[in-house]
């Protein structure tokens, strides 16, 4: 049973005994980083709920995330997606499930909303929230449901399904980096981004070697707009111990939060960098 999952063998035996032993439980929280593969293992797990190989179109099984057009998942959606439907009986089997992606998005009134289903809940469904948050939870939220926690899958276990599913090796540093996250080490992948986690590689060569003329150069081949870059270049510093620089990091992604002037921002940021690295 789940075959197709990598890793998680902890998750797995789990969900693989309470099937089983016929003692699914009507509300899980899947907790642990993202893209570590717990909305595909509950997707998994839906299918032997619910017995059927395929969940596109199927009546008893549904996903709920948070709407483009809202900063929060809120009280209304769950009402319509979710408690308008659970009283409803399965239109297939015995069983219908739900899934809240990103369930730390859950804004407080909607968490209290859902409580109500949590604590009196239909014979026949189950909730699986996925969430990487626990701080995001009310504590009676976090009362009413089995937690199974996730962590990303060993280096040597990512490393093997990269190199069979993608015939791609990616450096150790970028693999120690996404931490075990197959959807990060993914998207890497698809979108060609080795290169540039190389790229910062060596930028961090110049900012140690105080290098300011090739740093500024260099750094221009870098969009620090996507996320991802500052906060590899933040664990680069961190890994070599270089504590102090973390805060210079952390100031510039908050100014490019605030649309401040891109180059003046990243700049600065080296320039604060070189001043202040220390000799490794």
């Amino acid at each position: 049973m789940f075959e197709n999952i990598v890793g998680h063998e902890k998750q797995k035996e789990i969900l693989t005994k309470s099937i089983e032993n016929n003692s699914i439980s009507h509300a899980y929280l899947f907790l642990g980083q993202e893209g570590i593969g717990k909305f595909k293992l509950a997707c998994e797990f839906a299918k032997k709920i619910l017995n059927t190989d395929n969940l596109k179109n199927n009546p008893d099984f549904k996903v709920i995330k948070r709407r483009e057009d809202k900063k929060d998942i809120v009280v209304e959606q769950i009402r319509k997606e979710l408690i308008d439907d659970v009283y409803i009986v399965p239109a297939t089997g015995d069983r219908k499930v739900y899934i809240i992606d990103d369930a730390q998005q859950l804004n407080v009134a909607a968490q209290n909303t859902l409580l109500k289903t949590l604590e009196e809940p239909p014979r026949y469904i189950t909730i699986i929230l996925i969430a990487s948050n626990l701080s995001a939870f009310l504590t009676t939220i976090l009362s009413r449901v089995n937690q199974i926690p996730f962590e990303g899958i060993s280096p040597d276990m990512l490393k093997t399904y990269l190199l069979n599913e993608y015939n791609v090796t990616l450096d150790e540093s970028i693999l120690e980096y996404v931490d075990g996250s197959i959807g990060k080490a993914i998207n890497i992948i698809d979108n060609n981004l080795a290169q540039k986690y190389k790229s910062i590689d060596e930028l961090y060569t110049y900012i140690k070697n105080k290098d300011i003329i090739n740093s500024l150069q260099y750094s221009s081949n870098i969009d620090f707009n996507y996320d991802d870059f500052l906060d590899y270049l933040e664990f680069i510093l961190y890994k070599r111990n270089r504590y102090n620089c973390i805060k210079i990091i952390e100031n510039a992604k908050n100014r490019l939060k605030f649309n401040g002037n891109y180059d003046i921002i990243i700049d600065s940021m080296l320039l604060r960098l070189i001043d202040n690295i220390e000799e490794e």
